[in-house]
């Protein structure tokens, strides 16, 4: 067992590799991912307390968002199979364990103190380099090298961690050095975002609030020329409502759709 040393933000990639583990193991899972199951039994943290407070909610969320991730870059991968995929804040990430097709140049992007810990658990295969920087510092993309080929970039649960000015100066300044390249992330509403932070804290997570909240995803659009949306959705729209899913969960399902409450955006640069 490794025991996981990882303060503040970095603490929060624990989450969606449990919910990841926790929904495979179900019966007709939503996602299957036999990798997060092993990575979860080999690192020592309470368990107990993370799974208590996420709810069942917060585990579906987590797995159906991997699963949403997983199909745009799939869909991507089968016009670009020998394009490259960007996975930044990467933390515990096992996407490319789920679509590699063989010919991709994946590349998984975090913090010293988070890579440190993905080092250990997960030393990278062929066709994978890992990047320790932050997403802020941008010679990330020199790394990168040749993107002719296509360029994804996949982004979880990372950005509400940020202030909005600084999601702002993110996106654009990355759409006018990657044109043509697709980004993918999750953002939440303003009021969601209280209730995510307070759950994170309760989960024994501590200084890691989120900040950034957004409704309107067209607003992105007009923070720059370069920035298109190619699509932008409820995170449970299209998710099959199962009875073995509590009644609570079912109701919350239902008005985050509604409310737009959690949503997958997928960008394209131009």
């Amino acid at each position: 067992m490794i025991k996981a040393k990882l303060t503040k933000v970095p603490q929060t990639m624990l989450l969606p590799l449990i919910a990841r583990a926790e929904i495979s193991k179900k019966k007709n899972p939503i996602l299957m991912d036999t990798k997060a199951i092993e990575l979860s039994d080999s690192i020592d943290y309470d368990k107990h307390n993370f799974k208590r407070n996420i709810q069942e909610i917060g585990i579906l969320g987590l797995a159906i968002r991997a699963k949403k991730f997983d199909d745009a870059i799939r869909t991507f991968l089968e016009s670009h199979p020998n394009g490259k995929v960007l996975s930044i804040g990467a933390g515990l990430d096992t996407t490319f364990y789920r679509v590699d097709n063989g010919k991709v140049i994946w590349f998984d992007l975090d913090l010293p103190e988070s890579m440190e810990l993905r080092q250990k658990l997960l030393p990278p295969p062929s066709r994978v380099t890992y990047i320790t920087k932050s997403m802020l510092d941008y010679t990330w993309i020199a790394d990168l090298g040749d993107i002719s080929g296509g360029l994804f970039i996949q982004i979880a649960g990372v950005l509400p961690y940020f202030k909005e000015e600084d999601v702002k100066i993110f996106l654009v300044t990355i759409s006018e050095k990657l044109p043509k390249a697709e980004i993918i992330f999750d953002a939440c509403s303003p009021f969601v975002k209280i209730v995510i932070s307070q759950r994170i804290r309760q989960s024994g997570i501590q200084n890691a609030p989120i900040q950034w909240g957004i409704t309107d995803i067209s607003k992105l659009e007009k923070w720059s020329k370069h920035i298109t949306i190619v699509k932008a959705e409820p995170i449970f729209k299209g998710i099959k409502r199962r009875f073995s899913y509590k009644w609570i969960t079912q109701i919350l399902m239902n008005g985050g759709d509604f409310f737009k409450s959690a949503q997958v955006v997928h960008l394209k640069f131009r």
